[in-house]
């Protein structure tokens, strides 16, 4: 026997999203319904807790089976809440979200913005984090009051608890005057810790304290000064192998962590590349002062969506602007004014290594290997590359240098001077 679709209606003349319920007669699972509507799973037979949950995964609001006492009642209770209209969130005309992954996210920051909780923002490098946080306080009912966003890994790590905490006049030498700090800077209002895991140790701490007591206390004083600010943490590193590794706190982490959210890559919102790239050409128009180029010929836009974007949204802001930066004449990007590595992306061959194996052995044939010198060739080329990419930041190359670049070290900033240094002897 198949399983049968019930549709329901609103009771206002208009119908629920189809299909709404499905039932099976035995305790195979349902195939999950086509579109993005909400269903519910009724089974004759009891339902496993493991299939319970498999369907949750594919989009269940509920699984419910008939050899409940309450099943009817559950029933019901499921499809009333599932009939309530859901309130149109419209994102501000400066943000992108026309695919329906976009639009989830916008959805969520609707919901967690009115509240006071911390939030981590997570996503690689250029998916907007700083934007969605600038939203959630924007919503929420400290937008009256100051955003302060602090880049953790821009400061140096000795600099940190100073720039953060505050510190009283005389606390080291240069403390002519007393400094309250980013913390104090956002009373009543939103701190937003950019590339927390760049925070050294000492500061996590600190940090742990006053998101626990919600007071602060300046270098060189004994005094603790009650604070009311919301904190949005964010970070491009999966946190839990630096807590494993010691490098990041448990604690700390829990307590950022209590509403999360996931700002996806670009390549899985390829919805949202066309109207993105329209974006940033009225943006490039409005800041260079330049008559308007509107349109996107459908072979160039065909190109910006099969490009993997690694950059992500910014990455795709850059094209734009290079494109138009160069751009002679007419009013549509054209497949021809796009940058030559978009149309022919760099093509990775996982059978290549870093260092090919046949040179290596032409070398080691004509007795000219040097182990010593081709590591500090290797180390130096892919320290240029990171810096060229981190555009001069060396906490930012040594974290896209991977586990080497930031070796053991707090300061992975000062890791990677230390071997510049050294490698230019």
């Amino acid at each position: 026997m198949r399983a049968a679709q019930l549709t329901l209606s609103r009771g206002d003349g208009t119908s629920g999203h189809a299909p709404l319920v499905l039932f099976t007669p035995t305790v195979r699972r349902p195939r999950p319904p086509g579109g993005a509507a909400r269903w519910i799973w009724v089974s004759a037979a009891p339902i496993e807790a493991d299939a319970a949950r498999s369907a949750v995964l594919s989009g269940a609001y509920a699984a419910i089976s008939l050899t409940r006492p309450d099943a009817a009642s559950q029933l019901v209770q499921r499809i009333r809440e599932l009939l309530v209209p859901e309130v149109a969130v419209v994102a501000p005309d400066h943000i992108v979200a026309d695919s329906d992954v976009s639009r989830g996210i916008i959805a969520q920051v609707a919901r967690v913005a009115p509240t006071s909780m911390p939030v981590l923002l997570t996503g690689e490098t250029g998916t907007g984090k700083e934007v969605v946080a600038r939203l959630l306080h924007d919503w929420s009912p400290r937008r009256t009051k100051r955003f302060v966003p602090v880049n953790c890994a821009a400061i140096p790590n000795e600099l940190m608890e100073a720039e953060l905490f505050g510190y009283a006049r005389g606390a080291f030498s240069g403390a002519v005057q007393r400094y309250d700090g980013q913390l104090m800077a956002a009373a009543g209002g939103t701190v937003f810790l950019d590339e927390i895991d760049d925070t050294p140790l000492e500061a996590q701490t600190k940090l742990l304290r006053v998101l626990e007591d919600r007071v602060v206390s300046r270098l060189g004083e004994n005094v603790w000064h009650e604070v009311d600010f919301r904190i949005i943490a964010a970070t491009n590193r999966d946190l839990r192998p630096l807590i494993q590794d010691g490098f990041f706190g448990a604690d700390l982490y829990e307590r950022l962590a209590i509403l999360t959210i996931r700002l996806v890559p670009l390549r899985e919102r390829l919805g949202d590349v066309g109207a993105l790239a329209r974006h940033f050409m009225l943006r490039f128009a409005n800041e260079q002062r330049r008559p308007a180029v509107t349109g996107i010929a459908d072979d160039a836009l065909a190109a910006l969506v099969a490009y993997p974007w690694p950059g992500n949204i910014r990455e795709l802001r850059n094209v734009i602007y290079e494109t138009l930066a160069y751009k002679r004449a007419g009013l549509e990007i054209l497949l021809s004014d796009l940058p030559r590595r978009i149309l022919a992306p760099a093509q990775v061959d996982e059978s290549e290594t870093t260092i090919y194996r046949d040179a290596v052995s032409r070398k080691i044939e004509r007795g000219a290997m040097s182990l010593r010198d081709e590591v500090a060739a290797l180390q130096r080329t892919a320290i240029e590359e990171a810096l060229r990419r981190s555009r001069g930041n060396a906490a930012q190359a040594a974290r896209l240098l991977g586990e080497v670049g930031r070796g053991v070290a707090r300061d992975p900033g000062g890791t990677l001077r230390a071997m510049m240094r050294r490698l230019r002897r």
